[in-house]
């Protein structure tokens, strides 16, 4: 039996996120994923990005956004399939909110600032949408715990002879390992994810970002659905690379700009007392118009 599902395909940095408008249990989000993720929205329903610039349009990830009523709900709120945490995802739906739902304080920069309420983070973030620029910037959850590993734990000291010491961030919802100086494969991910998961527990969400020279190539996987990613950029990973680029540095304002396969994100770090006060995340974000889905 088929159903239809309004929805609308967000490009956040080239992290391309099908946000579903349609009221879903949670129970069905992983079958209306998957069907979804299947869809090529470029050839089947004419969306178009400006960069990065395809005829195929495939989603990376879904999010669903949950019914809203201002008088009853604090915040607007979204669920990732996985109930991981997920900072494009989060952008996405903070530019949803002003531009479709005219949510927002205007600011004197011309901003609208919001605070949404996402999966994977136990407190609301504030977001900046700036419509004109076509960006959105969201306050990203701070690090719950930074964890050393070895190169030799992880099994890639050989290839990366100077690289000493690899930091795993831990934010809610999701934790990244930053590596530098080891190039991207399946067989590399799965085998750090597996030794990861044996030491650490089960995470919701796990990813690997390599960076090599001036390009950082995100992995992730989300438990819950079982699914790995080559992401086009990822918005967690770029604030865990910024966490790591900033952990030896002294209390000030750091501006981090990492380029990933299709979209290049910015990351502020805040540091006070010695430790990480504030992370802010910036990029260029467009969406479709709103599309109904037969699945």
């Amino acid at each position: 039996m088929t159903r239809k599902i309004d929805v609308i395909v967000a490009n956040p940095a080239g992290n391309t996120t099908i946000m579903v408008l349609t009221p879903t249990e949670i129970s069905d989000y992983q079958e209306v994923a998957n069907r979804l993720l299947e869809i090529d929205f470029g050839k089947e329903y004419g969306v178009r990005f400006t960069a990065p610039a395809s005829e195929s349009v495939l989603g990376e990830q879904v999010e669903f956004i949950l019914p809203y009523d201002a008088k009853a709900d604090e915040y607007p709120s979204m669920n990732m399939c996985g109930l991981e945490f997920c900072g494009n995802a989060s952008r996405s739906f903070a530019y949803y909110r002003v531009a479709h739902c005219g949510d927002g304080e205007l600011q004197d920069t011309g901003s609208k600032k919001l605070q949404i309420k996402v999966s994977g983070c136990d407190y609301p973030l504030t977001a900046l949408v700036d419509e004109q620029n076509h960006s959105a910037k969201v306050q990203m959850p701070t690090p719950k715990n930074i964890i050393p590993f070895t190169p030799q734990e992880l099994g890639i000291s050989e290839e990366n002879p100077e690289l000493e010491t690899c930091f795993m961030i831990d934010l809610d919802g999701i934790s990244h390992l930053i590596l530098r100086g080891i190039e991207a494969t399946p067989d590399k991910f799965d085998r750090i994810k597996n030794y990861v998961y044996q030491k650490c527990g089960s995470m919701e969400a796990f990813g690997v970002m390599f960076i090599n020279g001036d390009i950082m190539t995100p992995v992730v996987y989300v438990r819950d659905v079982n699914t790995t990613y080559f992401e086009g950029s990822c918005a967690s990973g770029t604030t865990a690379a910024a966490i790591s680029s900033a952990f030896d540095k002294t209390n000030g304002i750091y501006k981090f700009s990492f380029k990933q396969p299709a979209g290049t994100l910015n990351a502020i770090v805040t540091k006070t007392h010695d430790g990480i006060e504030s992370i802010e995340l910036d990029g260029l974000l467009e969406l479709s118009e709103i599309i109904s889905v037969e699945i």
